[in-house]
């Protein structure tokens, strides 16, 4: 590549000549909007700096070889070092008395154009912006607007050297200042700081832009927390791309940033769900039922409507928490019920249908065995098998006509949660309530007395109806409240068995 040409300029030019091509073709080739254009701009700029800087020294190693003889034959020199630096002192003087007879800045700015002292001028100030402190910091915001320090089109005379470092201390406390905002949660300011930044000229630079791209990655990785929409217009904006290989940093520290951006983002999310008023979607009522708190009847008429999607959404929520980010259980608003799985249907059906079906089976046997003298009912009905076959599909019958009841009536007393669960919040055990989950008294309850009826009518007429009723009635209730148990083994194997149950043997399981 030839930098001369993509200058426009001839091989002798100055140092000089070179900074003013450059700042003018800076303008046709932003490092935001072509950034191959730009890279290809200032290697061709600082190869020229460096043929010009080679001529210079080339130039003033000639001089000096010309002039030694001269210098040390002659003591002129020692004589005139007094002079030169009283001269200095006085022409630093002189520009104190300018400025503490101006007004501002501007005006003696002014002064000292009309007295040929710009230059003295610029480097007294840029000598006082050394320390950064309010005085300098105002002094050097003054000479970036009006004298365009910092930036291409600066003067030759002052020290390149103390403007780089004062622009990476400017740099440090813009950066500083973006991330105080962030913290306070000022993100559309942050932005708009930042895109200031960008377009600043004395960011121009391919150095004090990397500066810049490092410092915004700094900015994010010590504030606790920023939004996920802001992580992604800051990669707009500094045109961050991980497709087209245009990171800012390492990648091991971008994916550490991507994973906070995503954990941002999951965290927004949640609280946004659990700000609605009703949750629609399985993802919504997961959260609901693992986050947000809520009294037993409330969860309890939620879970109620769940469906196997939900508890999946319910699964991929707990393994969210507390694999990926277990972060979040820790965010303000969130309340996690680690126990949420006290929620999910028991598995009792089966059981319970076997065991009301031998009870009916039970009662009708020994009615038989009452009404009619063994010898001749086994002559009549076959014998002892005959009877028993026929009280078994008699019983069977019923027992199959009151599980699709007793369906029935599940479906209808969850209009009743809300005066169920206090309910048996009174009359049950906690191990069976099981804090709303478990057994209640309407749902299961009114169910199990209508099925101890129905033994009573069938039991012999030799025991009283309404002890055949109470102990019908109690066995009924102990055994639902025992398979309802998360402490049931058939509980625990019929958890195993649909894979909702994970036994973590570092401590007992609840269940």
């Amino acid at each position: 590549m030839n930098p001369w040409k993509l200058l426009g300029l001839d091989a002798d030019a100055d140092t000089r000549s070179i900074k003013r091509r450059y700042a003018q073709l800076l303008k046709q080739h932003r490092p935001d909007e072509d950034a191959e254009a730009f890279q290809r701009l200032r290697e061709a700029y600082e190869q020229a700096l460096e043929h010009a800087a080679a001529q210079d020294r080339l130039r003033d190693a000639g001089a000096e070889q010309w002039q030694a003889p001269v210098e040390t034959a002659s003591p002129v020199v020692q004589q005139e070092s007094p002079a030169v630096a009283a001269a200095e002192q006085s022409q630093q003087l002189r520009i104190e008395q300018l400025l503490q007879a101006s007004a501002s800045l501007d005006a003696a700015l002014q002064q000292a154009r009309e007295q040929g002292l710009e230059a003295d001028l610029q480097r007294h100030l840029l000598t006082r912006c050394t320390n950064l402190d309010e005085e300098g910091l105002n002094i050097l915001r003054w000479g970036m607007q009006r004298l365009h320090w910092l930036s291409p089109w600066q003067a030759d005379y002052l020290p390149s050297a103390h403007l780089d470092a004062l622009a990476a201390r400017l740099l440090t406390l813009e950066l500083e200042s973006l991330q105080r905002q962030l913290q306070a949660g000022e993100e559309r300011a942050v932005l708009d700081a930042a895109a200031a930044l960008l377009a600043s000229d004395w960011l121009q630079a391919f150095d004090r832009r990397r500066q810049l791209h490092d410092g915004m990655v700094w900015m994010l990785e010590v504030t606790e927390h920023w939004s996920a929409a802001l992580f992604e217009r800051l990669c707009r904006l500094f045109g961050w791309n991980e497709d087209s290989g245009e990171l800012p940093c390492s990648v091991d520290r971008w994916n550490w940033l991507c994973w906070r951006c995503e954990r941002q983002a999951a965290g927004q999310r949640l609280l946004r769900q659990l700000e609605l008023d009703w949750p629609l979607r399985a993802e919504e009522r997961a959260a609901w039922l693992l986050l947000k708190p809520m009294q037993e009847q409330e969860a309890r008429i939620l879970a109620d409507h769940f469906d196997d999607e939900d508890w999946q959404a319910c699964q991929g929520l707990d393994e969210l928490l507390t694999e990926r980010y277990p972060e979040l259980a820790e965010l303000p608003g969130l309340q996690v019920d680690e126990d949420w799985r006290r929620w999910q249907p028991r598995q009792w059906t089966v059981p319970a249908t076997v065991y009301a079906w031998l009870l009916l089976l039970a009662a009708m046997l020994a009615t038989s065995l009452q009404e009619a003298q063994l010898s001749v009912y086994l002559e009549l009905s076959g014998g002892y098998l005959g009877l028993a076959f026929k009280d078994l599909l008699i019983s069977a019958v019923v027992v199959a006509w009151m599980v699709m009841l007793a369906r029935g009536w599940g479906r209808l007393a969850r209009y009743l949660t809300r005066l169920d669960v206090p309910l048996s919040r009174l009359l049950l055990p906690a191990a069976w309530r099981d804090r709303g989950a478990g057994m209640l008294v309407l749902r299961h309850g009114t169910p199990a007395a209508f099925f101890a009826m129905i033994v009573a009518a069938f039991a012999p007429s030799l025991i009283s109806g309404w002890a055949t009723f109470g102990a019908a009635l109690l066995l009924e209730v102990l055994f639902l409240g025992l398979v309802g148990s998360r402490r049931s083994p058939w509980l625990r194997w019929s958890m195993w068995r649909n894979g909702a149950f994970k036994v973590d043997y570092s401590k007992k399981a609840e269940w």
